[in-house]
């Protein structure tokens, strides 16, 4: 069985995005995230309200958002987890249209990227999300072959509960505190890449 780490992308290996759209065009009804709104779809269908109530197109964002770098130590990371012999899996709900050029940075082949998709019309606005999974980032892990003992999750908002109870060491990366209030007994709560490696050197084989 291969040991898998199933990572999250915003909150974890780049900054948010939402908020710093909402800081970059003033919109402070973008900043709300995942770390206060359980209901992902609920919150897309009201980020692509926002978007069209101020006429801010996809590639709008796009070009906002290449210039946002992952977080410090995010690449250096990965690869610390991969000479452990850990299998990269990023599990987001964020889209393919925003990633790209964070993968491309985080050497992250597409391939091992499990997130939605988003839908524009003619004139490029927002108008739908195409979603890859329907009940949670759960759905993710349960379809590959793994030793549930050796592998983890690392997640930091409402939206990685499940994933991250679907393995044997979930890790809670720097929760806000409305997450950390609702978070299971059995999550380690971390607040950096290294205390994640230093609890996987006690803890994972």
């Amino acid at each position: 069985m291969n040991k898998v780490a199933f990572i999250d992308m915003e909150g974890v290996l780049v900054p948010e995005i939402w908020k710093f759209l909402a800081k970059r065009l003033d919109i402070s009804e973008l900043s709300i995230t995942t770390r206060e709104v359980e209901d992902y779809q609920k919150l897309m269908l009201y980020r692509i309200a926002v978007l069209e109530k101020h006429q801010i197109t996809l590639p709008k964002i796009q070009s906002i958002i290449g210039q946002l770098n992952p977080i410090e130590g995010a690449k250096e990371f990965l690869q610390a987890l991969k000479m452990k012999g850990f299998e990269i899996k990023i599990v987001s709900d964020c889209f393919h249209e925003l990633l790209e050029g964070f993968l491309l940075q985080l050497e992250v082949p597409m391939d091992t990227v499990y997130c939605h998709r988003l839908q524009v019309d003619g004139a490029g606005y927002v108008n739908k999300v195409v979603y890859s999974r329907q009940h949670g980032k759960h759905e993710i892990i349960e379809k590959h072959p793994l030793s549930l003992g050796n592998s983890m999750a690392i997640g930091d908002a409402f939206n990685d509960f499940s994933m991250l109870e679907a393995v044997s060491h979930g890790y809670l990366f720097s929760p806000s505190k409305e997450v950390l209030g609702k978070a299971l007994p059995a999550f380690n709560v971390v607040n950096n890449y290294q205390e994640v490696i230093d609890s996987i050197n006690m803890k994972i084989v």
